[in-house]
């Protein structure tokens, strides 16, 4: 059963490094320090700031930081948050040109 569907677009320039510690968890620092190009980071940044929105929007208040976006080997983004275990959440986004879109559907196993 579906719990919730949630979808942000974001402005890619719109966000700056200054607010990396209220969006990213410590793993996503890590990788987002890895990226050589400011470029990369800023889609980086701006991807997991649409992602984490759709999330919220599709469950409910949760801190940016609990929400881990890493991925898959294929590159697939993943998400991982230990309050959310009791729910299937399939997540998606995407980058074009100066704009970041991220997905979420949140289901749930009760009927």
């Amino acid at each position: 059963m579906i719990k919730g569907i949630g979808c942000d677009v974001v402005e890619i320039a719109r966000l700056k490094e200054t607010l990396l510690s209220k969006i990213l968890s410590a793993p996503e620092i890590t990788l987002y320090e890895s990226f050589a190009s400011e470029k990369r980071k800023q889609e980086f940044l701006a991807g997991r700031f649409a992602l984490k929105e759709a999330i919220v929007k599709a469950i409910g208040p949760i801190p940016f930081t609990e929400l881990i976006i890493l991925n898959d080997e294929s590159g697939k983004p993943i998400l991982s948050c230990d309050r959310l275990k009791h729910l299937q959440i399939h997540i998606s986004l995407a980058h074009e040109k100066a704009y970041a879109i991220g997905m979420c559907v949140a289901e749930t196993d009760a009927l």
